[in-house]
């Protein structure tokens, strides 16, 4: 079996075995899908994938609603999901809606109501306590998926997708951990699955395509069920069409969603044993699936193979595969594709640090459509970092004569350094935006430093991406020394570690940065020094890390005996060496004499050479922190719009 070869479930044909998960895009307005969200999901069918299963997140009852849900069962909905299907379409690939409730997973302030759920077992990941629902309730709930499926069907989409994974009133009811009902509805694994049976025959007589269960395998939770589990579970539940695995719970999606601060849990043995016990086609997922997983997913037993993050990161990654040809990886990174979501960043709907078109795709078009450029230019790109990189690589390919000058001997800039600890996987970016430059035909010079004067006519532009600077710790105006983080973590990348700094047992972090630096630098301190005190103005370091990150980074930190101290400020060191920290709630001060302090401060943007080329000519440009010290995806989305621009 290959991914490539085209698939069956039940009697619809599925062009290949690749297949895009169901994300959780916010592209919802009023419950009505957007523009925004076909072509998002166009663009993976595009790109190769040849089943689409979503939009995500749509409901099948008002009792379920938020701003990010999409409302199947409203008849009104149907225009925009049949919108949404014709995009896929139009690059003959299927595509699979799926339909929620949520449950305890959610909130009831948006239309101001209670709300569902199996018993009066709140989820960690909500503060309300939900309302048990009765048997009309019930009912309501089994007629609500059915005018969601009969809405569906009416849009054209060529199967339904029920939703037992995080987000899921079906999950918590196969759930001891949210499940204590004593009545039909409760109790051993045949009533707890009565629902979702109830509810999979439901949607089953109103579609007239294939109906899969989306189920989590194990909830992760504590008093939730296990991988362990799985045959009774699947033993008990009956009725579908395919099985598509997935792990965990919405209080659980810093483990099911885990990046760069935590494990993943595996999921190759559980879902080998689910397609030992199911007759039906399954669809299968790691981690963070890539192209090189299908055989390992294959020999598992799945049939079809899920990408989520992978697709994000490049969306033509199934159909640049087919051709063999290189695609850009995801850093497991979760700052856009999650955060962005959750978190409510940018417009609160997703996007992808290493692919800036994600969640833009009706203001960008694909780069392999891009149309060259209008003028060739002769164009100097100074700095090898990633906006230097990103632009370099899509200006070459419209048709420009680039060269770009590294004042270095290797290109990444500080993301080399970035690249180590948690974020070793962050090292992908730098290979793939490296490699993207070659291919490209950019002109490379490495240990070559730029200056103004070196900058002469033959230049049709300049494009400053020289970065930021260092921190300046003398600046802070301190009589005793204090050690800049970003010296701990350039010495973490010899062979000697942070011990070449001689910086003692006892070392005081000053977190001055509130990001994930911060936690990089505690935990390489922690390789050498006996104690290590975290010191933060805000609740506890790190604070502005992305929340599917943050707990994974703090659990690290506490195991490995980092102690924190939230709500205050670095005030003084004096020249004997003695601390003196300021409680920013109260005022208070304390004192404290530890063998070394170690600040993680701010960067600042290097600026001075665009400054002076600026007064000189009017071609010149800047991106990334040589604009202003920001996250990555900053520094590729200036690289690539300034770059699509000239």
């Amino acid at each position: 079996m290959e991914i490539f070869d085209p698939g069956e479930i039940r009697d619809l044909t599925i062009p290949n075995r690749g297949v895009f998960r169901p994300v959780r895009t916010r592209f919802v307005d009023d419950g009505r899908p957007t523009t925004e969200l076909a072509a998002h999901l166009a663009a993976r069918a595009a790109g190769g994938a040849g089943l689409v299963v979503g939009p995500a997140q749509m409901l099948v009852h008002p009792s379920a609603s938020g701003a990010a849900f999409l409302d199947a069962y409203d008849e009104s909905a149907v225009p925009g999901l049949t919108d949404v299907v014709d995009a896929v379409h139009d690059h003959d690939a299927r595509i699979f809606g799926q339909l929620t409730h949520t449950g305890a997973e959610s909130r009831g302030d948006w239309e101001m109501q209670p709300q569902l759920a199996p018993s009066a077992s709140p989820s960690d990941a909500a503060y309300e306590m939900p309302k048990t629902m009765t048997r009309a309730d019930i009912d309501d709930v089994l007629d609500g998926f059915a005018t969601a499926a009969k809405n569906l069907d009416a849009a054209g989409f060529d199967g339904v997708e029920l939703a037992a994974g995080p987000f899921s009133v079906l999950r918590q009811f196969l759930s001891p951990r949210y499940n204590a009902r004593d009545d039909a509805y409760g109790g051993d694994w045949d009533d707890r699955a009565r629902f979702v049976n109830e509810a999979l025959a439901t949607v089953s007589e109103q579609s007239s395509g294939p109906v899969g269960l989306h189920l989590s395998l194990a909830e992760l939770e504590y008093g939730g069920y296990e991988f362990g589990d799985v045959p009774d579970i699947l033993d008990a539940v009956e009725g579908f069409d395919y099985l598509s695995c997935t792990v965990g719970t919405r209080a659980t999606y810093n483990q099911t969603h885990a990046g760069v601060s935590a494990s993943a849990p595996d999921l190759l043995d559980p879902i080998t044993t689910a397609a030992e016990h199911v007759d039906t086609p399954v669809i299968g997922r790691l981690p963070f699936t890539t192209i090189d997983d299908a055989d390992t997913l294959f020999d598992a037993g799945v049939d079809f193979v899920s990408f989520t993050r992978q697709l994000l990161a490049d969306a033509e990654t199934l159909s640049k595969a087919a051709a063999d040809r290189r695609y850009d990886r995801c850093i497991q990174c979760n700052q856009k594709c999650l955060e962005a979501v959750y978190g409510h960043a940018h417009g609160s709907h997703v996007e992808c640090v290493v692919d800036p078109r994600t969640g833009r795709e009706t203001e960008l078009y694909a780069l392999t459509e891009a149309e060259p450029a209008a003028l060739p230019q002769r164009i100097l790109v100074v700095g090898g970092g990633p906006a230097g990189l990103r632009f370099a690589a899509v200006a070459a390919d419209r048709g420009h004569d680039v060269t770009l000058r590294e004042a270095s001997d290797s290109l990444g800039g500080q993301l080399n350094l970035a690249a180590q600890g948690p974020l070793e996987p962050f090292g992908r970016a730098v290979e793939d935006l490296e490699a993207a430059v070659h291919e490209a035909g950019v002109t490379v010079e490495l240990e070559a430093p730029v200056s103004a004067d070196d900058v002469g006519p033959e230049w049709d532009s300049v494009v400053v991406a020289t970065g930021a600077s260092r921190p300046d710790t003398s600046a802070l105006g301190f009589e005793g020394d204090v050690v800049d983080a970003f010296d701990v973590l350039e010495s973490a990348r010899g062979a000697g570690g942070p011990s070449d700094l001689d910086l003692g047992a006892d070392v005081l972090l000053v977190d001055d940065n509130r990001w994930v630096i911060t936690v990089q630098t505690g935990l390489a301190l922690l390789d050498h020094a006996e104690s290590v005190e975290m010191v933060s103005r805000d609740h506890y370091p790190a604070f502005r890390t992305e929340q599917p990150n943050l707990p994974g980074f703090v659990a690290a930190l506490q195991a490995r005996g980092a102690t924190f101290t939230g709500n205050h400020a670095l005030d003084a060191v004096d020249a004997a060496g003695t601390v003196t920290l300021r409680n920013t709630l109260t005022g208070e001060t304390t004192t404290r004499r530890p063998d070394s302090v170690v600040v993680v401060g701010r960067r600042q943007a290097d600026e001075g050479l665009y400054l002076e080329l600026d007064e000189r000519r009017d071609d010149v440009y800047r991106v990334g922190d040589a604009v202003s010290p920001r996250k990555l995806d900053r520094a590729y989305y200036d690289g690539e719009v300034l770059a699509r621009r000239l």
